[in-house]
This record gives C-alpha cells, structure tokens and sequence, in this order.
C-alpha cells in the first residue's frame, strides 16, 4: 500500500512537472509570439512609410515631370509662334545683304564705283545707295526684334534657334568691329603712308581726305548706339506689333529724299536720315580699296549670313556650318572679287601704291577668322 502511494505521488509530481514545463512553454511561445508579432508589425509599419515616401517622391516627380512637359509644351509653342517667323525673315534678309555685298564686289570690278556721272553709289539716281542701306540694315533690324522678344521666351529649348541667333548677332557686332578687325589676331593692313594706324577723327574735317588717306582716316565701323539707331530708323509699327520695313515701305517712308544729300528733310523721313547718319557716311562714295576695313566687316558679315544659312538648312556639326561658310576655295570667294580686269576698278590715285591683290587675300582670312570666333562662341 505503501508503495501504491509512493507511486502516486510520484505520478502527481511528474504530472505537475509536465504541467509546469507545458505552461512555460506556453508562455515561452506566447512571449516569442508577441514579440514576433511586434517586430512583424514593426517592420510592416516600416515598409508602409518606406512606401508611402516611395510613392510622395514618385508623385513629386511625375508631378515635377508633368509640369516641365507642361511648361516646355507651352513655352515651344510661344517660341515658334513668336520666333519662327522672324526666323525666316532673318534668313531673307541674310540673303539678301550677302547679295548686296556681292554686288558691290561686281560693281567694284566692272568700274560702276570708279569717280565719274556713272557711279552707282554717287551718281545721280539714289537708289542703289538706298537699297544698300536697306539690304546691309535689314538683317540687323529683325536680329534686333528677336533679341527684344527673348525676355519672354526660352530660346534654350530650341538649339537651332539659338544657333541662329547668336550667329546673327555676329553679324551685328561686326559693324561696330573696325579696331578690332585690324588688332594683332588679324592680318595687318598696309594703309599706305608708312606707319599710317587706323586713326580716324571723331569730327571729320570740312573737307573729306583723299583717296589714299581715307584708308586710315575715314571712320569704316559704327558704335554700338550707333548701330541701335540705325536699326530703330528700320522699324515701324502696325497696332502693337514692331516689325521691319521692307525697301517699299523704307523708299515710301523717305518720300524721295536722297540719303546723300547735305540738307536734312523735314518730318519723319529727316529722323531717318539722322539716325542712319553715320551709317550713310561709311558709305559715302564708297570704294574697296578706300575702305579697306568696312571691306572687312562686310567679308565678315557675308560669311555669317552664310553659316547663318547653313544653320537653318541643318547643316549639322558646328565644323560643318563652318566649312560651308568659310571662304575657302575660289567658287567661294570669287562673287567678292572686286579687283577683276577692269582698270577702273582700282583708283587711279591708289594704283600702285597697295599690293590690293594681297589686301583682298587677307581680308578673306580676317573674314575667316572672325567665323571661327563665332562659330567657337556657338559651340560653347
């Protein structure tokens, strides 16, 4: 009996023991289950903010996105609405001056620029200096209109605009450029009297100076207000809107008056010819071989006109729209021969006195590399 009570007792303490081991095993798992369960939760919660950062940033930038494609929609379409157009004048106009100034080489070249009743520029029918005039501002004018309107718009979302732009500019700058197209960077000009430097006066004598002085003597550039001026006197105004005159429009607004003449005219045609005033002068009874550095200055401009050209054709690389505007072999600098055959193509009292053939060569790589500069800026 004695032992059937050991037993049992021996059962109930296994029994309790089995129990205790259960519950804390329960508890045990309950404690590791919990704490699972926490660290689960924890890490959810964490990815949840993992995620809805994730999703702010995503939303941020599709956002950010959205409203560059908006405003890079918007901002193109007031570009080529605004700017386009003048864009094609631009090139017009371009074409048009590098003609002009091909056709003051043919006159050059044939003697229509030799002193006499026949001279084209101081003959007595003003209307090719008019034109030249008109065809050598033109250019500037609509440069000067899509400069304006750049305030308002992005040009940088459209690189062909803006290569064109910045090689028209050029143009622009060269005629404000006559001391710089005779710095040491440029082949030297031989003026004629010996040590004879590109001096001229800021008051011209009464008395203009001879042929062989006007080379060193005789203003060939503008000033920048200068240049301004000129332009304004190009503009007119329909409602609101600024545009440049075509020749029609500029011979009209003149009302006959001879830009040559002493005497101003009255009304709106005299404003013109003062604010063109200095320009007119760089062209009075103009001539190459008198002229040396406004020759260059027109080479230059030529040559942007061409790059010009080549740009808005697609002329691809910036080396390419060089190539194709630079004066490189004859076909390309022949149309700005002025020399030619004909013996009154070179002054008589200048004759022998300039190595002109040279004076032209030079004044091509001069034109050449006043291009580099501007294609330079442009791939910059």
């Amino acid at each position: 009996m004695a032992g059937d009570v050991q037993s049992a007792w021996i059962a109930a303490g296994a029994a309790i023991v089995v129990s205790l081991v259960s519950l804390g095993t329960a508890v045990w798992t309950s404690i590791q289950g919990g704490r699972a369960a926490r660290e689960q939760a924890a890490r959810q919660a964490a990815t949840d903010r993992s995620l809805a950062v994730l999703n702010s940033r995503l939303g941020e930038e599709q956002d950010a996105a959205k409203a560059k494609r908006d405003y890079e929609y918007e901002a193109r379409k007031r570009l080529y609405t605004e700017l386009y157009p003048l864009a094609y004048q631009l090139q017009q106009a371009a074409r048009h001056a590098r003609h002009r100034i091909m056709n003051l080489a043919l006159a050059t070249r044939i003697g229509a620029l030799a002193t006499g009743p026949d001279n084209w520029i101081t003959g007595r029918d003003p209307y090719y200096f008019t034109s030249v005039i008109h065809n050598l501002i033109a250019p500037l004018a609509i440069q000067e209109l899509i400069t304006r309107k750049l305030t308002l718009l992005d040009l940088a979302l459209d690189s062909d605009l803006q290569g064109q732009h910045l090689i028209a500019g050029r143009a622009y700058e060269a005629f404000r450029s006559d001391f710089t197209l005779v710095d040491p960077r440029y082949p030297p000009i031989a003026f004629g009297a010996a040590g004879a430097r590109y001096a001229p006066p800021e008051n011209p004598a009464a008395a203009p100076p001879s042929e062989p002085e006007q080379r060193w003597k005789w203003r060939q550039g503008l000033y920048s207000g200068q240049i301004s001026e000129a332009v304004g006197a190009l503009l007119t105004t329909e409602s609101t809107t600024v545009r440049a005159m075509t020749y029609a429009e500029f011979a009209k607004a003149l009302a006959g008056a001879d830009l040559r003449a002493e005497a101003d005219p009255p009304g709106r045609a005299g404003e013109m010819k003062r604010a063109l005033g200095p320009l007119i002068e760089i062209f009075r009874a103009f001539h190459p071989a008198c002229r040396p550095i406004t020759w260059r200055i027109l080479l230059a401009q030529a040559a942007c006109y061409r790059a010009l050209a080549a740009a808005a054709a697609g002329g691809g690389t910036f080396e390419a729209v060089l190539g194709a505007a630079r004066y490189t072999v004859d076909k390309d600098r022949k149309p700005f021969d002025w020399i030619g055959e004909d013996p009154r193509a070179i002054p008589p009292a200048l004759r022998g006195q300039v190595d002109f053939a040279a004076e032209q060569a030079s004044a091509f790589t001069a034109a050449n590399l006043f291009l580099d500069h501007t294609v330079r800026d442009l791939a910059e």
